[in-house]
């Protein structure tokens, strides 16, 4: 079965039509994410996991340390 595609909505400020039918608010719908925000995204995850990579070691080295500090004492 297939997923049924949601459609994200946003309220409008713009001026009713005449013969509109008021629901609960007014809406537009929003732009499918384009390229750019796509690519962003992207950029976003490789830099928090550059990030993770590089702190892990030095988070593991100051463990090993400590647990050496109080291993001796």
């Amino acid at each position: 079965m297939s997923r049924m595609q949601t459609t994200r909505l946003r309220e409008s400020h713009a001026p009713l039509p005449r013969r509109a039918k008021i629901v609960d608010a007014e809406y537009q719908v929003i732009a499918r994410p384009t390229a750019w925000r796509r690519v962003l995204a992207a950029l976003t995850a490789i830099f928090w996991a550059a990030a993770i990579g590089f702190a892990v070691p030095q988070i593991w080295n100051a463990a090993v340390q400590i647990g050496a500090f109080f291993a001796e004492g």
